[in-house]
C-alpha cells in the first residue's frame, strides 16, 4: 500500500500541475498563505490518501460478493472517488490552496486522473511478484 501512495501521489502532483499549467482559470493552486508547490503536495497527497485507503475496503466488498472487479468497475470506483476528493479538496481553499470555477472541472479532471492512475497501478501489479 505504501508503493501505492507514492505512486498516487506522483501521479496525481503530475497531472494537477499539467492541468494548472494549461488551464489556470479553471484550476487555481495557492494562496497568500501557501505556494503553488505547497497547494499541489497537499492536494495531490490527500487525493491519494483517499485512493489508497478506498483499496482495502474495496477488496472488502471484493470477498463478501466472492467475485472480483473488472477493470472497468475500478475505473468506475477510481472515477467516484477521484471527483468526491476533488469536490471536498475545492471546498477548503484556504487549508489546501487549490480551487476549481466549476464542478464540470471537478469531473474532467477526475476523468484525466482515473486514466493515468489506472495505467499507473496496472504497471505496478505488473512488477509485483507472483506468488506461486
Amino acid at each position: 500500500m505504501v508503493v501505492s501512495y507514492f505512486v498516487l501521489f506522483a501521479v496525481n502532483a503530475l497531472v494537477i500541475t499539467l492541468a494548472h499549467g494549461y488551464f489556470p482559470n479553471q484550476l487555481v493552486l495557492g494562496t497568500t498563505n501557501l505556494t503553488q508547490a505547497w497547494a499541489v503536495i497537499l492536494t495531490a497527497g490527500k487525493l491519494a490518501l483517499i485512493n489508497t485507503f478506498a483499496i482495502p475496503f474495496i477488496r472488502q466488498y471484493e470477498l463478501r460478493r466472492g467475485k472480483m472487479l473488472t477493470p472497468s468497475d475500478w475505473m468506475i470506483i477510481y472515477f467516484i472517488l477521484n471527483f468526491v476528493g476533488i469536490w471536498l479538496i475545492t471546498r477548503f481553499p484556504i487549508q489546501f490552496g487549490t480551487g476549481i470555477s466549476a464542478w464540470w472541472v471537478a469531473a474532467l479532471l477526475a476523468v484525466v486522473l482515473d486514466v493515468v492512475q489506472g495505467v499507473a497501478m496496472m504497471q505496478i501489479e505488473k512488477m509485483r511478484p507472483k506468488n506461486s
